[in-house]
């Protein structure tokens, strides 16, 4: 079964165009010269429809008001902005990342083969039935499906596209690369925090001394004392136990905990919080090392489709018709009820695996 590919490509979206759409930012670029009363944006020689960025601007609005519950619209989104210009803000990236992607995976002559183009029909047919003619005229679609179906076919393509620029990713990690490592320890914090909340760093007297102090706890833990027991009674840290792969710690700390054997006792460590006794619970997290591998792997394949997709869309000018965006409103939203245009593609794709020819 194929990697869920939306978790991947989905962040990867058009920044550019991004920071021209951003609600309340003040900074949107309205370009109209070329675009029609209904087009949302071009970018390159792919248009955005009205229709087409209704299609998504529902999907995810009611997708945000199924997960956050029933009082979604009410909440506050702390700016000046609305959750409506968010809605539209992430439509329009996804979309916008859905152009690009068609513009790039032409560059590289990928097509849809029969088999997937009958992947695109279903869904189109299953969204098709699935709503009102109410609901398409609200929306601005037409009835028979045709920008309905182009949409999937293009969301198909740019699956592929994906599948196409990580092939050659290799997904062999080792376990050293991966590894992931459980530790305990206790921390000596060689600062304070006043009432404001700033941080006030010790005197080079006061350091020395706690340092003393760390080597003496130390020496007990290496004597057989009980190191919970010396956790509980001098560890200043909020948390006792970390486990982590290579990368997500401060480096002292990491280097030292990654050299450890289970049950060792580290030298007293510095690092920018004060100084640490570590104690190795375990070297190697096995189920945890195999997760990380999983995370590692998808890194690598964000990269380097990242890499491809970025400096194409670098050279791309978004236009972004402003009018038409704003005047966008989530007309009888209650009434219409769920739009599913994304989840139907998700739901028949899901077993969807690209095969290329030589």
């Amino acid at each position: 079964m194929r990697d869920k590919i939306k978790k991947t490509i989905l962040p990867l979206l058009l920044s550019a165009l991004l920071v021209c759409s951003c609600a309340g930012c003040g900074s949107k670029v309205v370009l109209t010269a070329g675009l029609g009363k209904n087009d949302v944006f071009r970018i390159g020689d792919e248009k955005a429809s009205s229709a087409e960025f209704a299609l998504y601007l529902y999907s995810i609005a009611w997708d945000s008001a199924r997960v956050s519950g029933a009082d979604f619209w009410d909440l506050d989104t702390g700016d000046d902005s609305t959750l409506l210009d968010h809605c539209k803000d992430l439509a329009l990236a996804q979309l916008a990342r859905l152009k690009v992607m068609h513009l790039l995976a032409a560059d590289y002559g990928l097509t849809l083969n029969e088999e997937e183009e009958a992947l695109a029909e279903t869904a189109a047919e299953q969204f098709m039935s699935s709503v009102s003619e109410d609901t398409l005229t609200v929306m601005g679609v037409d009835d028979d499906g045709t920008e309905v179906l182009a949409l999937y076919e293009e969301r198909l393509l740019s699956d592929k596209l994906y599948a196409y620029l990580i092939k050659d990713v290799n997904p062999e990690i080792s376990d050293d690369e991966a590894r992931v490592v459980t530790v305990q320890h206790i921390l000596l914090k060689t600062y304070t925090v006043d009432e404001n909340g700033n941080r006030q760093e010790m005197s080079e007297a006061e350091k020395s001394s706690l340092y003393t102090k760390a080597e003496e706890i130390r020496a007990l833990a290496e004597a057989g004392e009980d190191f919970d027991s010396l956790v509980s009674k001098y560890n200043e840290d909020t948390k006792s136990t970390y486990s982590f792969g290579k990368g997500e710690m401060e480096e002292s700390f990491e280097n030292t905990a990654f050299e450890l054997e289970t049950g060792e006792i580290s030298h007293v460590t510095v690092t920018s919080h004060g100084y640490h006794i570590i104690k190795c619970i375990s070297t190697l997290d096995r189920e945890a090392t195999d997760a990380n591998k999983q995370t590692i792997l998808q890194q690598r394949k964000a990269e380097a489709f990242g890499e491809t997709y970025d400096a194409f869309a670098a050279d791309l000018e978004p236009e972004v018709n402003e009018e038409v965006l704003d005047a966008f409103e989530l007309a009888d939203y209650d009434a219409i009820g769920e739009i599913l245009f994304l989840d139907i593609y998700e739901q028949v794709t899901e077993d969807y695996e690209p095969v290329f020819e030589d």
